[in-house]
């Protein structure tokens, strides 16, 4: 992950992120924790990349102490100022990818759009880190990005410029992002806002999940607006 391009991301989060705080249509997310918040009274819970903190503070309003992590400086500051008055909640700057993490494993583990990382190597070590951070018996909520999702955006772009008349080789070639390249995309690394980003299908994170000995209970959509001009809602894998 590059430091510097999530630090800058981090000064205009709005603008250039697609919020799942502001944008989960259905408000499966929230409901998730609330209902993890239930199930362990007094429990602890982490917030395994935090970013700015957008769902920290509803972390801390259901859990007796909340450890958030992110990797990048700028990030964490407006974490902090998210949660100047919320005591139960510890910031610490950590980088899954290097595995160490400065906190004890908990009951309810938070991973929303982290495990992105275009490198397979860099990836496998995040996902070690978020995986051994949930105690016996605790749980697990992961949200990553939909392959396929993406594939569907992709095919309505190219039915859009059928429509408007273009060949179907023309159709299906400007459909394309600029820079993908063929082993990306049999890897699940697409562009997304220009940035290469490791997108999961659905049997593969729940096989990912099972093979860290996790019990599945269960997968759902996030589902987010129509974007742009195409009049189509996408959505992440929550699991």
């Amino acid at each position: 992950m590059n430091r510097e391009f999530w630090d800058r991301i981090s000064k205009n989060y709005q603008r250039e992120v697609l919020s799942v705080f502001d944008n989960d249509l259905q408000g499966v997310v929230e409901e998730k924790i609330a209902t993890a918040g239930v199930a362990y009274p007094n429990g602890r819970a982490a917030d395994l990349g935090c970013g700015i903190g957008r769902f920290t503070p509803a972390l801390a309003d259901m859990f007796s102490e909340v450890e958030a992590c992110d990797f990048t400086a700028v990030g964490l500051r407006k974490a902090k100022a998210r949660c100047r008055k919320l005591p139960n909640v510890k910031l610490h700057e950590v980088d899954l990818c290097k595995g160490s993490i400065p906190f004890e494993p908990v009951d309810f583990a938070f991973c929303v759009n982290v495990l992105i990382m275009p490198s397979l190597e860099k990836r496998m070590s995040a996902w070690r880190a978020v995986t051994e951070q949930v105690l016996k018996g605790g749980t697990l909520l992961l949200v990553v990005p939909s392959f396929e999702s993406a594939q569907m955006e992709y095919l309505q772009a190219v039915e859009s410029r059928l429509r408007e008349g273009e060949p179907s080789a023309d159709a299906i070639r400007n459909s394309v992002e600029e820079k993908a390249t063929t082993a990306d995309m049999r890897m699940g690394v697409l562009q997304l806002d220009g940035v290469r980003t490791k997108h999961y299908l659905k049997d593969e994170v729940e096989r990912m999940v099972q093979d860290r000995e996790y019990e599945l209970r269960e997968t759902a959509k996030v589902e987010y607006p129509a974007q742009g001009a195409l009049s189509f809602v996408s959505w992440d894998w929550l699991i």
